[in-house]
């Protein structure tokens, strides 16, 4: 669950993906035999492994969750984890729409040995980073 709560620390609404970006791929360099590219639009895209085929995995970056103060934290209490400002003294959305699918997607990419994994930008603001993607990477 750190990895959870770390993707969750990080704040990235549309247009500003660029720490959540960074996490990504520190992450990713310690996991061995993968590749890592970007394109134009800032889109990220992960290959582990050779196959003819992959399966692949999609999530987006970005959030609509607009509140995070600068000492926002994820408290887990026991099956539950809620986002929370201490200085703020309020609970504070997590952006968890797809962080969650950002986390199950690394956690499969540490897992198995092929595998493909594309991550969009802006995808809140109209599909931006899928409307750019590179389509060759699905193939």
């Amino acid at each position: 669950m750190e990895l959870l709560k770390k993707l969750y620390k990080v704040y990235s609404p549309s247009g500003k993906e660029r720490a959540m970006i960074k996490c990504i791929w520190n992450y990713t360099k310690r996991i061995p035999g993968t590749k890592v590219e970007t394109d134009t639009a800032g889109n990220l895209y992960i290959t582990k492994g050779e196959a003819e085929s992959y399966p692949c995995i999609v999530a987006h970056l970005d959030q609509v969750q607009r509140l995070h103060s600068k000492d926002f934290l994820p408290i887990e209490t026991g099956e539950i984890i809620f986002g929370y400002s201490s200085r703020n003294k309020r609970q504070e959305g997590l952006g968890a729409d797809d962080k969650n699918g950002i986390w199950i997607a690394l956690k499969c990419l540490k897992r198995y040995d092929t595998l493909k994994l594309a991550f969009f930008v802006s995808e809140e603001t109209g599909c931006v980073g899928s409307g750019k993607a590179v389509m060759d990477f699905f193939l």
